[in-house]
């Protein structure tokens, strides 16, 4: 039987006030310094418990900056380097915050539909590096970009509960005042690499192949992990017009699954530009 570490939220009792207070303080008196990002992980550690915590700077599509992780070397192979390479752009959170999401705290499923555990993006990431669970803070950071904190928990640890989500949404206020002054948007603009034409949006990389505007529409929702009765809702199609058009999208790509449907996507946005 597998062991599930609990995590038990107290920011709302009496000792949970006062380790909150001195850790804010700890924070606020960070602000600038070297220490900033331990402090900002023991302050939510009071709101309450994870197992690792990621910091990510995003300038429209641009590729994403890491502002500051805990995790060990295979994790950042994956969660850090290889993400920011193209994959980010499938990410949850970083759509939430594209598709205007108002700054707050999230858990995962709070973000997706419920078929997205079951998608490629899920199998082959957040598996991958034994995720089970995910809440993060979506901070603006100017008028095109975003600072996401992101809070995750093992496979072998419990879910993030609605009580786990009420605590760091009392804390978020001064959490995302604090990040602000410390990783907010500097005066001097971010140079980049050249990526951000390819990577501005999936449906130019499937209308390149031939597919329809709403074949590409589909399949970009079947890249976000949705299934097929959610994209009819979305869409207002019948689930067999969905099945007609993702069935025709599969041939003209020569694929016949989600799976190397999701291969050839991550290629594309890996691919280096000429």
């Amino acid at each position: 039987m597998a062991i599930v570490v609990e995590f038990t939220p107290h920011l709302k009792s009496e000792a949970g006030l006062r380790d909150w207070n001195a850790a804010l303080g700890d924070l606020i008196e960070q602000i600038g310094q070297d220490g900033f990002a331990l402090a900002l992980r023991r302050a939510l550690a009071v709101c309450t418990g994870f197992e690792s915590m990621m910091v990510t700077r995003y300038r429209g599509a641009s590729e994403p900056v890491c502002l500051f992780h805990d995790l060990d070397d295979v994790q950042a192979a994956i969660s850090v380097s290889f993400y920011a390479t193209g994959p980010f752009l499938l990410d949850p959170f970083y759509q939430a915050c594209r598709e205007g999401r108002a700054p707050g705290a999230f858990r995962l499923r709070d973000l997706v539909p419920t078929s997205f555990l079951l998608s490629e993006y899920y199998r082959r990431f957040y598996r991958r590096v034994r995720i089970r669970d995910e809440l993060g803070l979506l901070l603006p950071d100017g008028s095109e970009g975003w600072i996401i904190l992101s809070l995750a928990r093992s496979l072998r640890s419990a879910d993030f509960d609605a009580t786990a989500l009420d605590s760091v949404r009392l804390g978020f206020a001064p959490l995302c005042a604090a990040i602000a002054r410390h990783w907010g948007q500097s005066a001097e603009p971010e140079t980049t690499d050249g990526r951000p034409g390819r990577a501005q949006d999936l449906l130019g990389f499937l209308g390149a192949v031939s597919l329809s505007p709403r074949e590409a529409e589909i399949i970009h929702l079947v890249l976000q992990g949705h299934s097929g009765p959610t994209i009819a809702a979305s869409l207002g199609l019948a689930v067999g017009t969905v099945k007609v058009h993702r069935r025709n999208a599969y041939a003209k790509l020569g694929i016949s699954s989600q799976g190397e449907l999701f291969s050839m996507a991550t290629r594309y946005l890996v691919s280096d530009t000429d």
